[in-house]
C-alpha cells in the first residue's frame, strides 16, 4: 500500500488543492533564482527559498524607500541571515525578527520560516519565509 491510497482511505478524496506553482503563477509567492538563489545559499540555505507576497513587498518598499540607500540583495541578505538566529517553535517553523528601515514607521518586522515540500506533487523540501498571517 502506498501513501496516496492511504491518505485516500483516511481522508477520501481530495476536491480542491491550490499548489505553490498557482501561487507562483497568481503573484502570491516568489522563488529567489540566479544570484539571489546563490544569496539565500550564501546565506545557509540548502534548499529552494521562497516569499510570500506579503514579504515580498515589505522587502520592495525598503528598496524603493528615497534617503535609505537599500538595494535589493541587502535586504534580502538581512532577512536571510536573521532566519539562522530564530526560534524555533516547531520541528518545521522559525520565527525571527529582522530590522528593516524605509518602509514607514516600522522598523521591527516578525517573520516565519517554514520548511516543508516544495509542492503537492513534488516532496523535495523548500523553505517559504512568510508574516504570521500566511501561516
Amino acid at each position: 500500500m502506498n501513501s496516496e491510497s492511504t491518505v485516500h482511505e483516511l481522508f477520501g478524496k481530495v476536491i480542491y488543492s491550490y499548489t505553490r506553482k498557482q501561487a507562483i503563477e497568481d503573484g502570491y509567492q516568489v522563488l529567489l533564482t540566479g544570484n539571489h538563489a546563490t544569496l539565500a545559499r550564501r546565506a545557509g540555505w540548502k534548499y529552494p527559498v521562497y516569499l510570500t507576497i506579503g514579504v515580498w513587498e515589505i522587502v520592495l518598499e525598503a528598496v524603493d524607500a528615497e534617503g535609505y540607500w537599500n538595494d535589493l540583495t541587502g535586504v534580502l541578505w538581512d532577512v536571510l541571515s536573521m532566519a539562522r538566529h530564530g526560534l524555533d517553535v516547531s520541528t518545521d517553523t522559525r520565527i525571527f525578527t529582522v530590522s528593516i528601515n524605509g518602509c514607514g514607521k516600522k522598523r521591527m518586522y516578525q517573520f516565519y520560516l517554514k520548511v516543508g515540500p516544495t509542492d503537492i506533487d513534488d516532496p523535495a523540501p523548500a523553505i517559504t519565509i512568510m508574516l504570521e498571517e500566511d501561516l
